[in-house]
Formats: C-alpha cells, sequence, structure tokens
C-alpha cells in the first residue's frame, strides 16, 4: 500500500499523488460531537502545532503539560515522520478518574513516559486513508500495537475507532513531520499478559478453566528474553551492508516472545454443544482425539500432553502473535494473484499439528476460514470452516492476542487426513515465530524506509543452527523481488545452516526447495534429514540454461503452448518452474512477471520422502562456492497428488 509523505511533497507529483493532493484539499466532515473534520497541511512541527492549538482554545493542556514533562515534546519538534493521537483535555479527565486521580500528580515519570509513548508511532505517517480494521502495521513508541477496530460509515463521513473504545475527533491533521488524530480517549492499553487478560474475561470461564487444570496457562507466561541485548551486537554491522532493494542491514532490538488463543465462548459451548462443565468438554476432548491417538486414550492425567483434553486446548494455542490480520491478510501483497485462493499453515501448540487458514477469493476480501478442509478445485464447504468472531477478535495483552470463534476447533480425524492430502507450501518466514513476535514479518510499505533487511545474532531463532561465518538475513516483502509472499531469508558468507521445518502428517511426500537464481548466488549442498540431496546446486544458473531446459510458457507460437511437456521435461532434471500464483509487480529487478513465466525462479525437487509418523525434519544448507543463497519456500506435496496439482 502507497504509503505518502507530505515533506517536499511537490517533488513527487505522480499521477497518484496527484490525485492524493486533490482528495486532500476537499473539505472532508464529521459527524462526531460536531468537530470539523478536515485535512490541513501546515509547515509547522507536531509539537508547535499542539502548542498552538494549546494556546487557540486550550483543547490540549493536559497532553503539553505531558509531554512537557516527559521530555518527548522536543522529539515532535524534530525532524522523522510521527503519527500521534492526541487525547483532548476532556479525554484526560477521564483518564485521570479510571486511575483514581484527579491529575498528572501521583503518576510516576516512567508511567507518564509510557503513556505519552502510547499515543505516538514513531517512523511512519499514518492518515485514515491507510487504515483498515486490525493492528496497525507500526508499533507505538511503548512497543505495543494500535488497533483500528472498526471504520463506521456515518452519513457521508467516518468514524474509526481506536483500541476498541476510543473514536477520533479530527483527522489527518497534518503537520511538517507527521499527522495528529484528534481522540476523545487516552490510548491506555492493557498491562496484562495473555493469560492474565483472559482470567479476568468472563465470556472465556470454562476455557480459562481448561487452561489452568491442564497447566497449559504456564505456557503463557513469557514475554521477552531479557538476556538479549542488541549492542552487544553491533559488530555485526560493520561495515553496513546494504541489500539489493536498497536496505541497509539492522539488528531487532528486542527479542519478544507471543502467543495466540483463538478460543470458544462460554455461550457457544452451551448453545452448539450443550457443554457446560470441564468434565462434558472433557468428554468432548475425547471423542475428537482419541480416534486419532488410539494409544493415549488410557491417559487419564490431563497434565499430560498425551491426555485428550491436554491436546483440546493446546491446539487453541500458537506460539505466534497473531492479530486477524496477520493470519494470512498482511501477505496478501500485490505479489499475490488475486484469482488463486491462499493458503498459510500454521503450527499449533498441541506437538506435531498444522492449522490450515485459508483466504477464498470468492468470498469477502477479509475472510480467514480456519480448517475448511476442502480440497483446491472441490466447493468450499463454509460449514465446516471456523471463524474468527468479527465483533470478538485482537484482544490485547502484553505478550499476545486472543480471539474468539464460532465453533469448536479440533485436530480430529476430518483434519488430520486432510493436512495429509494436500500440498503445503510454507513460506520460509512462516518457520520462525521471531520474525512474527517482532514485527518484522510481511509488508511494512513500499517507500525506501520500509524496506527491511534484519540480521540475527546466534541463538536468535530457536529453530535455526548456524556455523560461525554464516549471515543469516531475513528481507520483508519488496515490490521488486519475485518472491512468494513477497519476502525471503537471505544468506551470504561461508555458510551453513540447518532449518527444524514446521510438523509434517505422516505419508509420502515430494519435497521441493523454492528459489531465485541469480548470478550472484554461490554454490550449495542441500540436505534433507542429513542426506545430501542430489549434487550441490549452482543457485547462479538460470531456469532457461540447457541444463535445466525451461521454456517460458504461453508461448501460441509453440507447440506446447501451456509448457506441460516442458513441465514434464524439467522434473525428469529434477526442476519445476515457479508457481502462477505470485509475482512482481514494481519492475525494479524483473520487470512485472509472473513466476511461472519467469527464468529467474526455480523449485528444486529435493527427493521422495516417506514418514512413519507425523513431525519435524531438518533442511541444511552448506556453502561450496561463497556466494549468496535464498530461501523462499519449503514445499511438501503428497505423491498421490503430483499428477493433478496444478501449476498454481
Amino acid at each position: 500500500m502507497k504509503k505518502y509523505i507530505f515533506i517536499n511533497a511537490f517533488q513527487y507529483l505522480t499521477k497518484v499523488t496527484l490525485i492524493f493532493i486533490i482528495v486532500i484539499m476537499g473539505l472532508v466532515s464529521s459527524c462526531k460531537e460536531d468537530i470539523v473534520n478536515y485535512r490541513t497541511e501546515t509547515k509547522e512541527m507536531l509539537g508547535d502545532y499542539l502548542v498552538r492549538y494549546k494556546k487557540d482554545s486550550s483543547q490540549f493542556i493536559e497532553f503539553n503539560r505531558l509531554l512537557d514533562t516527559t521530555k518527548v515534546m522536543g522529539l515532535l519538534k524534530a525532524y522523522g515522520e510521527y503519527t500521534c493521537f492526541a487525547p483532548t483535555d476532556a479525554a484526560f479527565k477521564a483518564f485521570y478518574q479510571s486511575q483514581g486521580r484527579k491529575s498528572m500528580k501521583g503518576f510516576s515519570l516512567d508511567t507518564l513516559k509510557q503513556i505519552a509513548y502510547n499515543q505516538i508511532i514513531k517512523g511512519q505517517i499514518i492518515t485514515t486513508d491507510l487504515f483498515k480494521t486490525g493492528r496497525l502495521a507500526t508499533l507505538s513508541m511503548n512497543d505495543r500495537y494500535v488497533t483500528v477496530d472498526s471504520i463506521i460509515p456515518v452519513g457521508s463521513s467516518l468514524i474509526y475507532k481506536i483500541n476498541k473504545t476510543a473514536s477520533i475527533l479530527r483527522k489527518d491533521q497534518m503537520v511538517n513531520n507527521g499527522v495528529i488524530h484528534i481522540t476523545n480517549e487516552v490510548l491506555n492499553p492493557t498491562q496484562f499478559t495473555s493469560i492474565e487478560a483472559i482470567a479476568v474475561d468472563k465470556r472465556f470461564k470454562l476455557f480459562y478453566e481448561a487452561l489452568q487444570k491442564t497447566h497449559l496457562a504456564d505456557s503463557l507466561l513469557k514475554t521477552k528474553d531479557d538476556s538479549y541485548n542488541w549492542e552487544n551486537y553491533k559488530s555485526m554491522l560493520n561495515p553496513p551492508f546494504t541489500q539489493g532493494g536498497g536496505s541497509v542491514d539492522q539488528l531487532p532490538l528486542s527479542r519478544k516472545y507471543g502467543f495466540t488463543l483463538l478460543m470458544e465462548s462460554d455461550v457457544t459451548y452451551k448453545e452448539k454443544y450443550n457443554i457446560e462443565t470441564i468434565g462434558q468438554l472433557q468428554a468432548k476432548a475425547k471423542e475428537l482425539y482419541d480416534p486419532i491417538y488410539p494409544e493415549d486414550a488410557s491417559v487419564t492425567d490431563i497434565t499430560d500432553r498425551r491426555n485428550s483434553l491436554n491436546r483440546f486446548v493446546a491446539y487453541h494455542m500458537i506460539n505466534k502473535q497473531l492479530s486477524y490480520s496477520k493470519f494470512i491478510n498482511d501477505y496478501d501483497t500485490q505479489h499475490m494473484i488475486k484469482t488463486y485462493d491462499m493458503y498459510e499453515y500454521i503450527e499449533t501448540m498441541c506437538p506435531n499439528t498444522l492449522l490450515e487458514v485459508r483466504k477464498v477469493r470468492t468470498q469477502a476480501p477479509d475472510a480467514n476460514y480456519i480448517n475448511m478442509c476442502s480440497k483446491p478445485g472441490d466447493t468450499p464447504d463454509f460449514t465446516r470452516a471456523i471463524q474468527i468472531q468479527s465483533n470478538n477478535k485482537d484482544n490485547d495483552a502484553t505478550n499476545g492476542v486472543y480471539h474468539e470463534i464460532d465453533k469448536i476447533l479440533a485436530y480430529d480425524a476430518t483434519v488430520s487426513s486432510y493436512m495429509g492430502a494436500v500440498r503445503l507450501r510454507l513460506d520460509a518466514a512462516s518457520f520462525f515465530p521471531e520474525l512474527t513476535n517482532n514485527n518484522m514479518r510481511g509488508f511494512l510499505g513500499d517507500k525506501a524506509a520500509d524496506i527491511k533487511s534484519w540480521i540475527f545474532p546466534k541463538g536468535y531463532i530457536d529453530r535455526l543452527k548456524t556455523a560461525e561465518g554464516t549471515v543469516f538475513t531475513y528481507l520483508n516483502s519488496f515490490g521488486g523481488y519475485l518472491d512468494y509472499e513477497g519476502d525471503e531469508v537471505y544468506l551470504r558468507g561461508q555458510y551453513d545452516f540447518s532449518v527444524v521445518t514446521p510438523p509434517i502428517p505422516a505419508g509420502t511426500y515430494e519435497v521441493r526447495f523454492g528459489y531465485q537464481p541469480t548470478g550472484g548466488r554461490g554454490v550449495a549442498q542441500l540436505s534433507f534429514d542429513g542426506t545430501p540431496c542430489g549434487i550441490p546446486l549452482d543457485l547462479r544458473v538460470n531456469a532457461s540454461s540447457p541444463l535445466i531446459g525451461y521454456v517460458v510458457p504461453n508461448d501460441a507460437s509453440l507447440d506446447d503452448p501451456s509448457g506441460y511437456e516442458n513441465d514434464k521435461m524439467m522434473r525428469n532434471r529434477g526442476y519445476m518452474k515457479g508457481p502462477s500464483s505470485y509475482k512482481s509487480y514494481n519492475g525494479v529487478f524483473y520487470g512485472i512477471t509472473v513466476a511461472r513465466q519467469s527464468d529467474r525462479v526455480l523449485r528444486r525437487i529435493l527427493g521422495i520422502y516417506q514418514f512413519d509418523k507425523p513431525g519435524t525434519h531438518v533442511f541444511s544448507v552448506k556453502s561450496v562456492m561463497v556466494g549468496q543463497f535464498m530461501f523462499d519456500y519449503l514445499e511438501f506435496v503428497p505423491t498421490s497428488i503430483i499428477g493433478t496439482e496444478g501449476v498454481d
């Protein structure tokens, strides 16, 4: 999505920008509390605006006092990019009362800084035309998410709800270094952890009881790795390295943990399943899980990870912090071709299980369908799919988020059978919870400042092992990359690393490695579960090389216009074309082209493997010739569907 900067705006008079400027110069009315709602643009700084407004109307006396006391005002008077949710004096008065105080007195300086930082996003100018329901991509200065909970049309205007209860009274007040949205509440996100927040939410008393009795609540306590200090690894940035997209390497500033819970409410349990007690829930879990795990049917200790109730509860838990949009929507970038359904496979905290999130193109664009279990090409079974309740999603906590779901979620016989019968395409970024929990994964924007190149100290990522000399990098989504979902894992140097995959169901699979060959790549030996996958892979060789034999499909002048015969020939050599479901879209490196239509995208077939039981596997790579290495995705394809899976 295009981000607009209003500093020296007339240097960038593209067609889109001209249209945008015309729109913002128009008068936009508000129906909230009769406050005129118009977008202004001024050369003054954000801090100066607040001070002037204080003098003009006494609107921000308390906010100015807070910013002065905490020394934050100096930031807002300096160059940079800021989005500020500015509470009125009436909002501060109500906030003080809610905290049992009459004024700012009695709050510690650290608490006052947190309050100030909760109102400010640094590093991005987010006008309301960039709002969509869900969490904003950039965290507040207090390292917390700001959520747009609803955008309600009223007449010719829109009312925006922020963090569930705050309303924007006047939007898009543009200043030289940012934008101000005037609010009727002080943004004050909860200080509860996930388990503490659920404990006080009366809608989920039965599920909370199950969390406690299974002792799985103990798995939700971690918030941050206090032993990690990014300054200890500054030498990794010396000298600074600039990636092809123009991004400069940077270290993650923290190492946070995160959790997501999908929960049925007490009302759903009672009205849909006649479940009102922990005993009845335990019986339901046994009904669902004993057929899948008959060898564990006699395990009665509910704290045992093999017990049916324990598995039931754990399948509702994910060790990534997934707001509603981060299940799949945030990865549906302009790279993804909108005629193909999208699938995301997420590891749960129930051992060796996945859940599927599907985006069905024929339905509402924000629909997350969980475990629909309809194979590609079949009629989608919307009655089977679990959905997040739109009126009770993105419930915030310091180390996670929780959502209400509309029916029981379980890894039952149907789900188990389905997961082992469909292609599992796993984006490289989905392997690593750290990328999601530290707000790295996905699309942040197409401005140069939005393109990130994250490098990771040894031990930062749990399921990754690297040898000395390996520089492991994540490049977030950028329009110039011809990558699945637009992002990639990228390495350089004399690399030697191993990655533990998410759990794969039992079965016989063809395993494939998706990558982009370019001249700067090196040569690497790929291995799977400790066994080398043929001869080393030369990542410098494009698909059109005689060694691989790629021919561009959809050429009517050829005897094989669809490319299917060429597909067979390439498979015989151990390769496949890229999928037809994604593209690059800004043309910087590869033109605007679909992956299947490019000789710069390949899948290397690693081999056929039989997995006797569900579980994780190890994908290893060792440099044979120094150069770059990129890792886009892995595919696990049941051999029974290879002839019918399509080209997407």
